[in-house]
């Protein structure tokens, strides 16, 4: 028996349902829900009839694709006789919600349709197809952030009959320039036997195709207006999959249109226009503002005048009592920091030196330039007469010093009257090139040549760089692999993100192929990699045939990873294979490669 699925009702034991969401499929009903084990705000699918078993299948399939713009499915099942797919909550406003307000400009329609390509081309390389891409499907958060819903699941729940590898890709492809006219026109240009439904007006049509967005909304690009036109044309022209799409649209800017559209799940967007709505009320109402209240300031006084109020002669918090004068040998006073043992404690009140009792004045103490005597002071500190008999080594120094100088000299004399300027001592040997000539005169000696220095050796020039995989002959990511060559190490070439090392399984590896302006000696190649882990092979090959060259080095992929070749080859080409995928700082397994370069 069916159960009917409302509001309250706890799916699975753990997602309650909370509100309905709109929803263009039938017999769907889309709600928002929470995770009570998770706590956290989710979306789900209540699939009540029809197609349910393959949409569950297509949900498990795409669940395995990660990728930040489609939308991740976290959980499937069935419930009472209904199945149910539960994903993360959806924000922001629609392609058709935004398209409600007036057509994108061309840079912004570039941007949406370019960055949704691009999450379905990952999905494609994954064996996974949308197949009912639609403009209710495409979402602009607030942030500039594109996301796509029902990969897979939507296909199967509208029973879209699949095909070849190569037609399901096409589909998608079309669809993408479809998505990419509502953009441009505010008008959705539907195909034959279509059974999507969306709230978008239709296209105009003229024999058969669409007419061209340029003739509908003005000032559209002459390379948007013909992808269009031919996509969507009789003949079965333009892009075939959805990184022909990506290589058609960028380059392509930041998007700005999710920043004044913030709706969520269709919410949003009422949400905010209420509240301007009532602020605009308030102003018509002549309602000033609320002006916040005066910071509480907090009263600060100087440490220099915070004792200033106390009586006088009243000792200050923390000050030190002062050191108590005592009496040293021959009567003399000797200002110390403690007291001697024995005697009473030290007063709270300062000492003044009137206070003390009269001392003997010595004749010997004056220590005063101005004719002041020691019993002006009596606090001043006095030599001690030790101190006057101890030993100064100075004058012993300087004496040793001066007689090591003089020894010095003495020597020096010696050495230069015994061995004149000018003599020199005969040789006892005479080198080959110093034999005597037939004169009987030593022949002079022969400057040797120096040798020639060997000109430093000049590293391969990388004329060319391009990707390859073994599954896909257009490569992969190949639109910014000459950043890995750019002599820049801030930008860099990054493939796809896999789901695990090994390539999620889909194949055996990938890679670089460098190609040298003119057949070169290479004795190594070092890379410089975002992230460490992973593996990688140089083979003197190219990559067509990634795996049939000698396998020159190998090793783990890190920040800077040099690999050093056993014996130096003659190449025009060489092979940079994948094997294992490394992981970035986001935690992600993917290859980024900052700059590469030969020796």
């Amino acid at each position: 028996m069916t159960e009917e699925v409302g509001r309250g009702t706890v799916l699975a034991g753990r997602y309650r349902v909370v509100d309905p969401l709109p929803s263009d499929l039938d017999d769907v009903s889309v709600w928002r829900a929470t995770d009570q084990i998770l706590d956290r705000p989710v979306r789900v699918r209540v699939l009540q009839s029809g197609a349910v078993a393959p949409a569950l299948d297509a949900a498990r399939r795409a669940a395995l694709v990660t990728d930040s713009r489609l939308v991740r499915v976290l959980d499937v099942g069935m419930h009472g006789g209904v199945g149910y797919v539960v994903s993360e909550q959806i924000t922001g406003a629609s392609l058709a919600q935004l398209v409600e307000r007036g057509a994108l400009t061309a840079d912004q329609a570039r941007a949406v349709v370019g960055e949704a390509a691009a999450a379905l081309e990952v999905a494609r390389r994954r064996g996974v197809h949308h197949l009912a891409l639609r403009p209710s499907v495409v979402h602009v958060s607030a942030d500039g952030r594109v996301l796509v819903s029902g990969l897979a699941i939507d296909a199967a729940l509208l029973g879209t009959a699949q095909a070849d590898s190569q037609a399901t890709s096409r589909t998608d492809a079309v669809d993408l320039v479809r998505l990419l006219y509502t953009g441009l026109t505010g008008r959705w240009p539907a195909g034959r036997d279509d059974v999507r439904t969306t709230s978008v007006p239709a296209a105009p049509m003229l024999d058969g195709a669409p007419v061209p967005p340029g003739e509908i909304a003005p000032g559209v690009p002459n390379d948007l207006d013909t992808l269009c036109s031919v996509t969507l044309g009789p003949h079965e022209d333009g892009p075939h999959s959805p990184g022909d799409v990506v290589h058609e649209l960028e380059p392509w800017g930041e998007i700005r249109i999710g920043r004044a559209a913030d709706d969520t799940d269709g919410q949003g967007g009422a949400v905010a226009a209420a509240a301007a709505a009532a602020g605009a009320a308030a102003a018509v109402a002549g309602d000033e503002p609320e002006r916040p209240a005066a910071p509480v300031r907090v009263a600060r006084q100087s440490v220099r005048s915070a004792f200033d109020e106390l009586p006088a002669g009243t000792p200050r918090p923390g000050t030190p009592p002062p050191a108590v004068p005592t009496r040293g040998p021959g009567g003399r006073v000797e200002r110390t920091g403690v007291l001697p043992v024995g005697a009473p404690a030290a007063p709270t009140t300062p000492l003044s030196p009137a206070a003390l009792p009269p001392l003997a004045r010595e004749p010997e103490t004056d220590l005063w330039d101005d004719g002041g005597s020691f019993a002006d002071d009596p606090f001043a500190f006095v030599e001690d007469e030790e101190a006057r008999r101890r030993f100064d080594p100075t004058a012993l120094v300087l004496v040793l010093v001066g007689v090591a100088v003089l020894i010095g000299l003495v020597f020096a004399a010696r050495s230069l009257f015994t061995s004149p300027v000018g003599e020199r001592e005969p040789a006892t040997e005479q080198t080959a090139s110093q034999e005597p000539t037939d004169a009987g005169e030593a022949a002079p000696p022969v400057a040797e040549e120096p040798a020639e220095e060997e000109p430093p050796a000049v590293p391969p020039v990388i004329a060319s760089i391009r990707t390859f995989d073994p599954t896909d002959a257009a490569g992969e990511r190949v639109e910014n692999v000459d950043l890995a060559i750019d002599g820049d190490p801030s930008t860099f070439w990054f493939s796809y993100t896999y789901n695990r090392p090994d390539f999620g399984g889909l194949k055996e590896g990938m890679g670089l192929e460098l190609t040298f302006a003119e057949e070169s000696t290479v004795s190594g190649v070092t890379l410089n990699v975002n992230g460490t882990g992973g593996n990688v092979e140089v083979r003197a090959t190219s990559g067509d045939t990634p795996t049939d060259g000698p396998l020159l080095a190998s090793g783990t992929l890190s920040q800077s990873t040099v690999l050093t070749f056993a014996e130096p080859v003659q190449t025009s080409t060489l092979v940079l294979y994948f094997t294992e995928l490394p992981t970035n700082a986001a935690g992600q397994f993917r290859v980024e490669v900052t700059e590469v370069t030969v020796s």
